[in-house]
Order: structure tokens, then C-alpha cells, then sequence
């Protein structure tokens, strides 16, 4: 599939049992800052809309952060739902293309140029079908991981269909990403394919 948003996971084989029971605590920091870049990248997504509306343009400064933010996200997502087992660094790169060296890389090509501007004040009922999709894949996603904690508990695994279910969840939110803060006028698949 060939879209301006990818993500690409190399997952563990083994998993520690202990895991699913305390993971969470090593993750408080990283909740804190995802809850402070959540606020300012939706904050960010609307004054990206009002200065597409009345410039034509994406400002590169606000596109660098949305990158940053999804990449960000997505990379302590993977480690929430114990997909690798490498710590997220706290790194913040913004460049389209991921500098790489973790299990999990998001890699976003920004359209450049003059943007359509009455698009841009249409994003948010256009991607509505998007934002369906998301949520209740996201829901679904919520019961897999259960599931599978419970799974690794006593295998220490995770089973890979679900696995890859889960992994197809975060390619279709960094695509709804990238389309909601108008990284991209691509308007995402309905799919979590590669």
C-alpha cells in the first residue's frame, strides 16, 4: 500500500511473564508527556486548519511537531501493549524520515506546497468516517491487548494473529494522524494492511 504514513514494527519473540502485571509503572513518565503533546497537537491541528484556510500553506514548524507527536506516540503505544521490549527513549526527532534504531519506525512524507484551503476547512467532516474507523478499531484493540496480557502471563508470548491485529492498528491511526492534522490530503485507506 503506498500512502505518506507508514509504520513498521519488529516485535519480540519472548516476553517476560511479570510483564502484563507491572509494565505499566515504567510507563508513568512517558503518560505525562504523551498527555502534554496530546493537548498541544490537537490545539496545533486546529490552528494548522486556520492557517491552511487563510495562507494555502502548512506551516513546517507545526508539521514537525505533528511528526514528532505521532511518532512518539506510537513508539510508547508499541511498548504499552508489550509489541517489543525496549524502553522508548525520551527523543523527540521531527524529521519525515525515522532516524531509526528502535523496534518501531514511523516514517511521514508532508505534502509541501499550497494546500486547498476550503479542504482544510472541511478536514474534520470529511475524515468522519476515519474517526469512526479509528475508535472503534481502537476499542477492539482494548480487548485484544486484555486478552493477550492474559496470554503472556502463562506463555510468555504474544499470539501472532492478534499481534498482527494489533500492529494494524497503529498503520491505520498514524494514517488518520497524519490525514486529521493535514500532514497529507491523502485521505487514508479503510484498511491496517502494509
Amino acid at each position: 500500500m503506498d500512502y505518506p504514513a507508514s509504520v513498521t514494527v519488529e516485535p519480540s519473540e519472548r516476553v517476560a511473564n511479570w510483564r502484563p502485571l507491572v509494565h505499566w509503572i515504567m510507563l508513568i513518565p512517558h503518560f505525562v508527556i504523551l498527555a502534554v503533546f496530546h493537548i498541544v497537537a490537537w490545539l496545533l491541528a486546529i490552528l494548522t486548519m486556520l492557517a491552511v484556510l487563510f495562507t494555502g500553506k502548512l506551516p513546517a514548524g507545526i508539521a514537525s511537531f505533528q511528526v514528532m507527536y505521532i511518532r512518539y506516540y506510537h513508539r510508547v503505544l508499541s511498548f504499552v501493549h508489550i509489541i517489543h521490549d525496549q524502553y522508548p527513549p525520551f527523543e523527540f526527532p521531527s524529521s519525515a524520515e525515522d532516524p531509526g534504531g528502535l523496534p518501531v519506525a514511523v516514517n511521514i512524507a508532508v505534502s509541501s506546497g499550497s494546500r486547498n484551503r476550503l479542504a482544510a476547512l472541511f478536514r474534520p467532516i470529511y475524515g468522519l468516517p476515519q474517526i469512526v474507523f479509528v475508535t472503534v478499531y481502537s476499542y477492539l484493540v482494548v480487548v485484544v491487548v486484555t486478552i493477550a496480557y492474559l496470554i503472556i502471563l502463562f506463555t510468555g508470548r504474544w499470539p501472532a494473529g492478534m499481534r498482527s491485529f494489533v500492529i494494524g492498528f497503529y498503520r491505520a491511526h498514524t494514517r488518520y494522524l497524519a490525514f486529521m492534522y493535514m500532514l497529507t490530503d491523502k485521505y487514508p485507506p479503510f484498511s491496517a494492511a502494509a
